[in-house]
């Protein structure tokens, strides 16, 4: 990120919008996960080196303003359309994992014609997906631990964010990630403020509705998202498909990143090329 543009942008509601540009050519816009920051983006910032890529910070998180009430889907989505307008962006590639998938859906839903290509990582439909595993729902709702500190708490908490095997076998990848991310304050009373969104979140109804081309990746062994919800999201988009990294957990753009900025760099070429083909049979790899 040598040549990267940051700065703010106050929304229409007031609200600053922390964000970076880096990079040329087709615009693709990185949308955060729940609670998370743009350190979780880690792995992507190299795509900088083949589109402009802008990464942002939902309001609640990281070094964007974090306004004391419960949010909505729609203030997600006009913070994201008022960092386009800021930007002078009239059409990009929007990538959302997780909450930044149920983001990036509701967007291209309210703007369509700003939407070149849509790529949603390990997210659902709302409130009638298929819910996570019991693992990982004792691990996010477990009240916090008196005796571990911040930083062994993160360990923990990141644990079902990976694949078993990853967790294990690179816990060392795992503690760096986490000293990056301590390096962000996380408000706890933002947090619950996101998440109103994401409760309140019903959006299955209307996934026929989305028919700019459309790239779903779930790892299959995503203990936060049911993988399951991404064959149903594929089934019920008219122009969408499936990609499955096998063995990936819920940070797939982290545990898969070489692979999965590839998908992400031949569907923005496919899709500008005219050669994106849609497909109900999921590709595994």
């Amino acid at each position: 990120m040598i040549n990267v543009k940051s700065g703010y942008v106050v929304t229409r509601d007031g609200v600053s919008i922390y964000y970076e540009v880096d990079g040329m050519g087709e615009p693709l816009v990185l949308v955060e996960g729940l609670g998370y920051a743009n350190w979780m983006w880690i792995k992507q910032r190299s795509l900088a080196n083949y589109v402009k890529l802008i990464i942002y910070d939902n309001r609640g998180a990281g070094l964007s303003s974090k306004p004391d009430k419960p949010y909505t889907m729609d203030d997600f989505a006009n913070d994201l359309e008022d960092l386009l307008n800021y930007l002078s962006i009239d059409r990009a590639f929007i990538w959302g994992v997780s909450m930044g998938g149920m983001i990036a859906m509701y967007f291209t839903y309210r703007n369509p014609g700003r939407v070149k290509g849509l790529i949603l990582g390990g997210t659902n439909f709302g409130v009638k997906s298929l819910p996570p595993s019991k693992e990982a729902l004792e691990v996010l709702l477990k009240p916090p631990n008196p005796n571990l500190d911040r930083r062994q708490m993160l360990i923990e908490r990141m644990r079902v964010a990976f694949s078993k095997d990853f967790f294990e076998r690179h816990r060392d990848e795992v503690e760096r990630i986490v000293e990056v991310r301590m390096m962000f304050e996380e408000d706890p009373k933002a947090y619950n403020n996101q998440l109103a969104a994401v409760l309140t979140f019903d959006f299955k109804d209307r996934l026929p509705n989305i028919v700019v081309p459309t790239l779903i990746v779930t790892g299959d062994e995503d203990y936060v998202v049911n993988p399951e919800n991404s064959r149903i999201m594929n089934q019920l988009m008219p122009n969408s498909k499936l990609v499955i990294l096998k063995g990936a957990g819920h940070l797939a753009i982290i545990e898969r990143a070489d692979d999965y900025n590839r998908l992400v760099l031949n569907f923005i070429n496919d899709v500008i090329n005219g050669t994106f083909k849609p497909s109900k049979e999921a590709m595994v790899i």
